[in-house]
């Protein structure tokens, strides 16, 4: 009986120090983990608010604009083209004017896909722009954290409470507008 006490003893014994070892690694572990400084940024509002997005809209839409006033001007021309198809119809043979029928409708169409590749061609180019914003917006953030020595910078859309007086985001947005302020913002001119 006094064998078994033993046993239980020294099992007891090496359970705890087996139990201590580990709590010792655990402890190491969540200090390699441990978050001391934290901060918050909302990039949705820091891309949307940017002097820079504004420039790049203006520059966009100014180029949708020309685009559109091109596109009246040439709608403007199938209009007439397609009257004075109408005034044709009994003066040429039904196979002519079937081809011509033809000719303006193809041309009617080319019209089309061009507006549509012009309009998707700005889009990806205002979608490029953001892009390249949210790169500097990220490299921003980045100095932030070295220089403020974060641990962990996290999106607003990550937290769902959070202190005020942890958010960099108008930080981020002045960095950003005067890193962008003096940058050129140019649409070249676009592959159609």
């Amino acid at each position: 009986m006094i064998r078994l006490a033993k046993i239980a003893f020294l099992s007891a014994i090496l359970s705890l120090t087996m139990l201590g070892s580990a709590l010792s690694q655990s402890e190491g572990d969540a200090t390699r983990f441990a978050v001391k400084k934290l901060a918050l940024v909302d990039m949705a509002y820091v891309l949307r608010n940017a002097e820079a997005t504004a420039k790049i809209r203006e520059l966009l839409d100014d180029k949708k604009q020309e685009f559109s006033n091109e596109f009246q001007k040439r709608e403007a021309d199938l209009l007439q083209t397609e009257r004075e198809l109408n005034l044709k119809r009994d003066v040429l043979s039904e196979a002519n004017f079937n081809e011509e029928v033809q000719a303006f409708q193809n041309e009617v169409a080319a019209v089309q896909k061009e507006i549509q590749f012009k309009r998707n061609s700005l889009d990806q180019a205002f979608q490029q722009a953001q892009d390249n914003l949210r790169s500097i917006a990220s490299e921003i953030v980045t100095a932030i954290a070295q220089s403020e020595q974060l641990d962990l910078v996290l999106t607003k859309e990550a937290a769902l409470i959070f202190r005020q007086d942890l958010n960099i985001t108008e930080e981020v947005l002045q960095i950003l507008n005067e890193r962008t302020k003096n940058a050129r913002i140019e649409v070249g001119e676009l592959p159609f």
